[in-house]
């Protein structure tokens, strides 16, 4: 399957990617999903992060909300003992010691005087009975009185901040019974490896919303956190619990999950992918390898096919060759008496016209067949040509005396007095001869023919070029088959003759042609060492 991505640039060489499509395919999606999988289980342990922090963080603020309850509860039997009468001042005292929890916590009782509020019962570090309260402290109490419920407050007395507690009317009217406590400035305490709550940073509000002028304690120094806000009432008011978890809650194990997702099934879906391309290239090299020896095996059938078609063709060849020598023997000798009978009777008509021309007739038809004899025999003998220097000027003025110019047809032949060839002289003239022949038949209403000879390259050119008819492609391609011709007469063996007469020596014959310009016969044989024409 060759859907591999492939690209031609410009040099012609195919770029060969390094993935195949159905590999790329199997890596986006294998690879999508293995993603997607690691994405939506962190956003689950997330979600189970926060809950479980969200829970926590109830649990702390409903501690706090039931400690913050007990203190109510404090003040209000305080403010009971306190408001039975001036004799239970002492009982409230006593009583307000055992709930001092700390250092510079205490536990008063006001009553609203005029504008101002005094203290009428002090346990602790509270102020001295008698003294009034300062008009932060006086506006916290003015606000227990008008509320149902205790409220809370921070008062800032100088560099010192306090944290208090007023519960209005609960030791008689206009009394506010008081409960404060000193606040740091270092406000960031270390969580108790104890606690149930080691495990979280918590910042605590006196207001619904984290505002760091109400922030009342904290165990880290990286405010504000970014966590889970949770409001709880204490008394009349709102307070605000933030919390972050220093550690996963949901286990180190679960909230590496994503990850190990993401590593084992990128190595997962890089194992997919290795075997994927490596089936498929492994495949496209088999499939090649089939196409290679069908490729070979049809070579060889066609050529086998070729060879037998040869083969045959070489059979029949020999056997017309036979046949052709056997009846050329037969025909050779009855012409021979034919022309001589011709030639007696030429010289016994004397001057009678008309017989002389019937004469010429039988004479040209004769000599006509002769040559078809000549051609079987040459074509069937197929001897060894006898090699000797032979002058190529020479050679060519032979060949174009031996057959005259029918009227109509120029000739012009020339070549190199210095160039020779090694070759059978009566082989090389018989091609020259047919070639010549060939050029007169092609110009039956008149023309030029021109025999030339070059040399290059250790070669001698012997050139027949005429201006006559021409042949089609169709035609050069068979001309040198033997029994192929195109002409009225003959048997299409001269040609054939040529070309094994210039391949015997070495050479070659190519032709071009051009219908109704004329045609050109090349033959190229070895060249022999140049000699000067004796004089």
């Amino acid at each position: 399957m060759a859907d591999g991505p492939v690209d031609a640039p410009a040099s012609g060489h195919r770029r060969r990617w390094p993935l195949r499509v159905t590999s790329a395919a199997v890596l986006v999606i294998l690879g999508g999903a293995v993603v997607a999988s690691s994405v939506i289980t962190l956003n689950v342990i997330r979600h189970q992060e926060r809950l479980i922090l969200q829970e926590r963080t109830g649990e702390a603020a409903a501690v706090l909300s039931n400690a913050f309850a007990s203190v109510q509860d404090s003040l209000q039997l305080l403010g009971s003992i306190a408001g039975s009468g001036p004799g239970n001042r002492h009982l409230f005292v006593s009583s307000a010691r055992s709930v001092l929890t700390g250092p510079g916590q205490g536990l008063l009782v006001t009553t609203q005087r005029g504008a101002s509020m005094r203290v009428i019962a002090a346990a602790g570090a509270a102020p001295a009975v008698g003294q009034a309260i300062p008009g932060a402290q006086a506006q916290l109490g003015r606000r227990a009185l008008s509320t149902a419920g205790m409220v809370s407050g921070l008062v800032q007395q100088g560099t010192r901040r306090w944290l208090d507690f007023a519960l209005g009317g609960s030791a008689g009217p206009g009394t506010v019974v008081w409960w404060e406590a000193p606040l740091s400035q270092a406000i960031a305490i270390a969580p108790s490896p104890g606690s149930p709550w080691g495990y979280l940073d918590i910042a605590l509000y006196l207001s619904p919303r984290p505002d760091p002028s109400a922030l009342i304690v904290a165990t880290t120094k990286h405010l504000p956190l970014a966590g889970v806000q949770y409001p709880f009432r204490v008394g009349h008011d709102t307070w605000l619990l933030v919390t972050a978890s220093t550690f996963p809650l949901v286990g180190s194990l679960v909230k590496d999950t994503p990850w190990i997702i993401l590593v084992m099934g990128g190595l997962a879906v890089a194992l997919t992918v290795t075997v994927v391309e490596a089936q498929g290239r492994r495949r496209d090299y088999a499939a090649a390898q089939v196409r290679e020896k069908t490729a070979s095996l049809q070579t060889a059938l066609a050529e086998l096919q070729t060879a037998q078609a040869q083969l045959v063709r070489q059979e029949k060849l020999a056997a017309v060759g036979q046949l052709a020598s056997t009846v050329g023997h037969e025909l050779r000798n009855p012409l021979a008496v034919i022309t001589n009978a011709l030639y007696l009777l030429e010289v016994a008509a004397g001057e009678n016209d008309m017989m002389r021309r019937h004469l010429a007739t039988a004479k040209r038809e004769t000599s006509a067949a002769t040559l078809i004899v000549s051609d079987l025999l040459d074509y069937s003998a197929g001897r060894e040509p006898m090699l000797a220097p032979v002058q190529v000027a020479d050679l060519i003025t032979e060949a174009l005396s031996v057959v005259p110019p029918p009227a109509g047809v120029q000739v012009a032949g020339h070549g190199d007095p210095d160039l020779s060839v090694t070759a059978d002289r009566d082989q090389l003239r018989q091609a020259l001869l047919n070639l010549i022949t060939n050029g007169y038949e092609a110009m039956p209403d008149g023309g030029s023919l021109t025999v030339s000879a070059t040399s290059a390259g250790g070669s001698a050119h012997i050139t027949v070029t005429d201006t006559g008819l021409g042949m089609s492609d169709e035609t050069c391609q068979n001309i040198f088959t033997p029994f192929f011709t195109s002409k009225a007469r003959g048997i299409g063996l001269g040609l054939a003759v040529t070309k094994r007469v210039v391949e015997a020596h070495g050479g070659t014959i190519t032709v071009t042609s051009t219908p109704s310009a004329g045609s050109s016969f090349t033959i190229t044989v070895p060249a022999a060492v140049m000699a000067s024409v004796p004089q």
